[in-house]
């Protein structure tokens, strides 16, 4: 069971990283195409290589390291004094603007499009009395867990979703309080789903709780599916995407102000491992939640790619200003030298939290 779990993980999160690796790097190669920009390399991953076919003039390859992908224009180390027409570095300063950020705006389209998608098939909503005739497939999850309560002891945890509790099968926050009122001191069964495994679980309601608590010490949440017509899902992919990216953003403002302040952010960052992770438990959920766990991962990729930092997109991007600010281009091997620092340091911060996702999951 273990070892088919770990095996699904790994295929729906290496899927999912090929959809996003694919549809980013084909942003910088349809516009470097566009451009007149020759293409040499076209990889999914990182080196050493496993596999590569050329193509119209462009290596396909395939890497060892999963972790990423890249387009390899011609002269895009910007090294060559003299470069030829079909050279990055011989392409306006509009152009290469251009082509470094097409990867980001696949990015963002890619989250406008699978959220689009997720409108027409129905969006997670929580449910209230106003929405909830409007709602499908409603669900019902354990939002915090008091400290020694019956459902501590039972081993109920965060985020659990209630699949049967007694004889009841997906019963609502109101069942639930209704029968535990008519079990209050009796041992009852309760299942639950958690991370796509279904758990069966005994648990005695108490029928004198403390003051502040329930008879199982647990708060409830239910969420539903909130349908869009399909002819106004795209612009409802579109308002979420706008939507989702704020937030994102606020959050990257949040760490970085944290680091400033010499406070641990250590614990909010995660890795390819606690991403395979999430990226198992949103398709337990189903289609629609794992939509849009795809899509905001598209929007973190974008938001990253485009931050001004050595080897990412928004890094190059930053040369090509500094260029039109300076009057002249910043010698190749300076801009060159930076990428790679930058490169090395992103590897090893990747490792750091690789490291920290192995010791926080298993």
């Amino acid at each position: 069971m273990l070892v088919s779990m770990l095996l699904a993980t790994i295929l729906i999160f290496l899927g999912l990283l090929l959809v996003l690796v694919l549809v980013h790097e084909w942003g910088h190669f349809i516009v470097a195409k566009k451009a007149g920009c020759t293409v040499e390399e076209f990889g999914f991953g990182f080196p050493p290589r496993v596999f590569g076919r050329m193509w119209h003039g462009t290596l396909y390859s395939l890497n060892l390291l999963p972790l990423g992908g890249f387009v390899k224009i011609q002269g895009e180390d910007m090294d060559d004094p003299n470069p030829s027409a079909t050279s990055f570095a011989s392409k306006s300063a509009p152009w290469r603007i251009a082509i470094l950020c097409a990867g980001v705006a696949m990015n963002m389209l890619l989250a406008i499009v699978l959220l689009g998608i997720q409108s027409g098939l129905g969006s997670p909503t929580v449910v209230t009395n106003e929405n909830r005739a409007r709602l499908t497939n409603i669900m019902t999850y354990v939002l915090e867990v008091a400290p020694d309560s019956p459902a501590a002891q039972a081993g109920l945890m965060q985020y659990d979703r209630i699949v049967r509790y007694a004889d009841t099968q997906q019963p609502g926050v109101a069942d639930i309080q209704s029968l535990t009122k008519t079990h209050a001191g009796v041992p009852t069964t309760l299942e639950i789903e958690r991370a796509g495994q279904h758990i069966t679980l005994d648990i005695t309601a108490r029928a004198n709780p403390p003051e502040g608590q329930g008879a199982l010490g647990i708060s409830l949440g239910e969420t539903g599916l909130h349908t869009t017509v399909w002819w106004k899902a795209p612009w409802e992919g579109a308002k979420r995407t706008w939507e989702m990216t704020v937030g994102i953003t606020s959050q990257f403002a949040g760490l970085i102000q944290k680091l400033f302040q010499k406070e641990s952010v250590g614990q909010v960052l995660t890795g390819p491992i606690g991403i395979a992770i999430y990226t198992r438990e949103a398709a337990s959920l189903g289609i629609s939640y794992f939509l849009e766990f795809a899509a905001m991962i598209s929007i973190n990729l974008a938001i990253i790619n485009i931050l001004p930092l050595p080897a990412l997109d928004g890094g190059r991007v930053l040369f090509v200003i500094i260029e039109k600010a300076i009057g002249r281009r910043v010698p190749g091997k300076v801009e060159s030298y930076a990428h790679t620092t930058g490169f090395l340091l992103l590897i090893g911060l990747m490792i750091a939290i690789t490291f920290k996702d192995i010791a926080r999951y298993f």
